[in-house]
């Protein structure tokens, strides 16, 4: 009699750990602004120009621990993660992720394989702080060099004009010109960031309760006294100024600083104009000296950024209605593009003193129901990394009191993706947004993301009048994907053709697969199959005389097939990575089947089990 082999097909359900998130912090549904808690403040703190590395490099000298060091090997995609300690309070928030930042017209995009697979592919085509503000204050991408339009030239809607149409107390802060690019993106419209008067006048007159930072016509920035220099501002804006010419109660010494900080005689407005020209402290005596230990030159006698930043909360808080703060250490970027190790972590340890300063204040006098804290930056300046770098990634290290051994690699931005932290209410819709996976850095959302929440976060004024406000939600993009396989019903695949030499096909297996990139974590999925003996009552032979030439059939993402193999062991049907992985893929695979000398006749069975396994 003929030899007949039926050979039969089933799909094992995908385990719940294969599908399961790794880390807490990321996200596994669906928040949307409407079902979040509605914050009465919102404070959003930017370390401008810093990068993972420029926030571990406080952390380094100060406490001798690090957080997020890695050594990266691009032509084997090997990456090792530094054991890390979180020592700053932003470090422990329940939302930590990473945020891309890239312009209308840089590069455009931020791609994680790029990113890590040649070196110098971040060092170009990055944002400038304009754009990279005008995203943050709006949730819109500009061109590099604007502030609050879109790249035709469209006059964009702030934060910071949304906060004030709401009822909402607005403070900026920086420890660099106050109508710097940071702080100006978050009231400000201007096509060329470079003009400073205009954008000087405008922030004046927008409304806003406070503003503070440097850029004062009488002093050099080793706070002496010079003749009159207008650059920053003009020198009627600045009469009007000084001479309490405007809603603004007017502060330029140290003293006012801090008795506002300490509460004396809190007015409802307050321009704080510090005594330097340009910056607190970075462009003071001694800028050469990059190898000195933070704090060997002298400092300024002018206000810290914590001292300000504990008169504006003083200012805002005032309002039943609530605030919208940002504080910005302007000058860590200055010090990346100087590539000067020493006031990177002068100036990045004064940042975390506000920090410091903001979170007390939350725990102090509100709490995290009713505050949302950000904590974030807007690029990476300098392309700091660890030293022996490129064609490679290493990481810093270095101990407590010591500057780490580090190592720059650019004088200008880089694409590099920044730090993300956030803390109280509102903060898991900022967790949904960071849906995109990085290789390294794992979850990360978009500077526009950040700007399109906090309008969703600070709402719409109510109608006046006669008219009737009217509101519309619109959903985020659904986050809960899923992983899945299905086998097309054809019964048993009976094998055909010679006594020795058969053959079959097995029916269309389909996978689908509509996770995020933080649901993948990155990863794409592959398909195997394993085969049991072929038994006809107690007679057997082994499942290495069967063998597969698997194939798709059809593919949304370019997925590829497994090789033709026996089944000696499990053997794959299908490999995806991050890119090929997404959408429907149909396989089949041709089935060939050697049936050995020694089996006698009858009519076999067994079985291919196929597992769909999620890629860790």
């Amino acid at each position: 009699m003929s030899r007949r082999v039926l050979t039969r097909t089933r799909n094992l359900a995908v385990s719940a750990t294969a599908l399961g998130l790794a880390a807490a912090t990321l996200s596994s549904g669906v928040a949307t602004a409407e079902q979040a808690r509605a914050p009465k403040n919102i404070i959003v703190l930017i370390s401008d120009g810093a990068g993972y590395n420029q926030f571990d490099a406080a952390s380094l000298y100060e406490k001798g621990q690090s957080l997020h060091q890695v050594s990266v090997d691009p032509a084997t995609g090997a990456v090792r993660r530094v054991p890390g300690v979180p020592t700053q309070v932003y470090e422990s928030y329940p939302v930590r992720v990473a945020q891309s930042h890239y312009s209308a017209n840089g590069r455009g995009h931020y791609t994680t394989e790029s990113a890590w697979g040649a070196f110098d592919w971040v060092s170009s085509g990055a944002t400038d702080s304009a754009a990279a503000a005008t995203a943050l204050g709006t949730g819109v991408k500009t061109n590099n060099g604007v502030i609050g339009h879109r790249p035709d030239g469209e006059r964009l809607r702030t934060v910071g004009e949304q906060a004030k149409q709401v009822g909402k107390k607005v403070g900026l802060v920086t420890s660099v010109p106050f109508n710097h690019a940071t702080p100006a993106g978050f009231i400000a419209h201007n096509t060329d960031r470079n003009d400073y008067h205009g954008l000087a006048t405008e922030m004046i007159d927008s409304g806003v309760d406070v503003i503070m930072g440097g850029g004062h016509p009488n002093f050099t920035d080793a706070h002496t006294s010079r003749p009159s220099n207008h650059t920053w501002i003009s020198q009627a804006d600045f009469q009007r100024l000084s001479s309490q010419g405007t809603d603004f109660d007017f502060i330029e010494s140290r003293g006012d600083f801090e008795a506002l900080a300490a509460g004396a005689e809190v007015p409802e407005k307050v321009f704080g104009l510090a005594q330097v020209a340009e910056t607190l402290q970075y462009n003071r005596p001694g800028l050469a000296n990059d190898s000195v230990p933070p704090g060997t030159d002298p400092a300024n006698d002018v206000p810290s950024l914590r001292t300000m930043t504990g008169g504006a909360l003083n200012v805002l808080e005032r309002d039943e209605d609530g605030f919208f703060l940002m504080v910005e250490g302007g000058a860590v970027d200055w010090a990346g593009h100087a590539n000067q190790t020493t006031r990177v972590i002068e100036e990045q340890l004064d940042f975390n003193a506000s920090v410091e300063a903001v979170n007390a204040w939350v725990e102090q006098h509100s709490d995290w129901d009713e505050t949302l804290v950000i904590v974030t930056s807007d690029h990476e300046t300098g392309y700091l990394a660890g030293p022996g770098s490129g064609p490679a990634w290493t990481p810093l290290t270095g101990a407590a009191g010591e500057l780490p051994r580090v190592a720059w690699h650019s004088g200008s931005h880089t694409n590099a993706l920044v730090p993300f932290y956030a803390k109280g209410a509102g903060s898991e819709v900022l967790r949904a947004r960071a849906d995109q996976w990085d290789v390294v850095r794992g979850a990360y959302l978009d500077n526009t993301d950040i700007g399109e929440t906090l309008f969703d976060l600070i709402g719409h004024a109510p109608a006046t009048g006669d008219a009737v406000a009217l509101e519309a939600t619109v959903p985020l993009p659904e986050t809960a994907g899923a992983l899945t396989m299905s086998v097309r019903d054809n019964g048993s695949v009976v094998f055909t053709g010679g006594a020795r030499e058969q053959s079959g096909a097995l029916p269309e297996v389909t996978v689908t697969d509509t996770r995020n990139e933080v649901q993948a974590r990155g990863q794409g999925w592959t398909v195997s199959g394993a085969a049991s003996e072929f038994v006809a009552g107690n007679r057997r032979f082994g499942p290495e005389n069967l063998s597969w030439a698997p194939k798709v059939v059809s593919s949304e993402s370019a997925a590829t097939p497994g090789p033709a193999a026996a089944f000696d062991g499990p053997a794959a049907l299908a490999d995806t990575n991050r890119v090929t992985r997404f959408g429907s893929t149909v396989l089949g695979a041709d089935l060939g089947l050697a049936v050995p000398e020694q089996a006698r006749g009858g009519r076999y069975g067994s079985e291919i089990t196929l597992t769909l396994f999620a890629k860790d």
